[in-house]
């Protein structure tokens, strides 16, 4: 039996296919250069849901003050387009993730300095990895961030029960970490953490003494921790120049509550 020829794509196909797949490959380079060289316009809530929380939230609470927080989440920001404002409501303070664990946050020092001479209300914050040892995570956070007057003060983060520890033995580490930290920079630190953690974790076990910054999504008048001085109720803002959601706060009290939360 004679043997069948093998079939060979035309050159002419190879050229247009190739041609194709070149195309295909700039589109997609230019448009993501389009998309991240450019500011993100939204400046406002993404849903109604969002936005008429927001307007409750500073209807009920007419002195509080507007502020984000930021991640390498976040990405590069276009400080030259940001736009420190959400409807009529200006960000008095901007808070900044310093460190985790034993690591640090890739974008801390260049969100951190960026804000050098600009009027506004910074602080930093470390997570707290619970299977981690305390003292390492509190030297690490202590050898990043160098605060300064009019800053914010030093702020824990901590939200996840150990896999590998009770938590009595939690509770200790944690309160070692806020030891270390305060004899450092010589004021008690705020600490961050959502309604059910604290509720389970820390309330009763003598964490009421430190300034609570307390999450809470949910649609509620306000939190459960009803000593909170700073509620995170929502990560949907938008705010020109940043290119992704970043978390909303309310402080409540006003002027006289954030000159309490800076150092001297």
């Amino acid at each position: 039996m004679p043997k069948k020829k093998s079939q060979s794509i035309p050159p002419a196909l190879i050229a247009l296919l190739i041609l194709i797949t070149v195309s295909a490959g700039a589109l997609v380079y230019s448009t993501w250069h389009l998309l991240h060289d450019q500011p993100y316009y939204a400046n406002k809530p993404i849903s109604e849901h969002e936005e008429l929380k927001f307007d409750y939230i500073f209807k009920t609470q007419p002195s509080g003050l507007l502020g984000i927080d930021i991640s390498h989440y976040q990405g590069k920001i276009n400080w030259h387009n940001l736009e420190l404002q959400i409807k009529n409501r200006p960000v008095d303070f901007i808070i900044f993730r310093a460190t985790m664990g034993d690591d640090q946050d890739g974008l801390f020092k260049e969100h951190w300095h960026s804000l050098d001479t600009v009027d506004i209300i910074r602080g930093a914050y470390h997570y707290y990895r619970p299977n981690m040892n305390s003292t390492l995570q509190a030297q690490n956070f202590i050898h990043q961030v160098k605060l300064r007057s009019g800053d914010m003060r030093p702020i824990l983060d901590i939200e996840r029960n150990s896999t590998i520890q009770s938590q009595t033995r939690l509770r200790e580490g944690i309160q070692n970490w806020l030891n270390i930290v305060e004899e450092h920079y010589g004021v008690k630190p705020i600490i961050y953490t959502g309604d059910t953690f604290n509720r389970h974790v820390l309330v009763g076990n003598g964490f009421e003494d430190y300034p609570l910054w307390v999450a809470n999504y949910n649609p509620i008048k306000e939190p459960e921790s009803d000593y909170w001085v700073i509620w995170q109720f929502s990560e949907k803002g938008r705010l020109n120049g940043i290119y992704e959601n970043v978390d909303l706060n309310i402080l409540r009290g006003g002027k006289t509550t954030l000159d309490a939360l800076i150092l001297d």
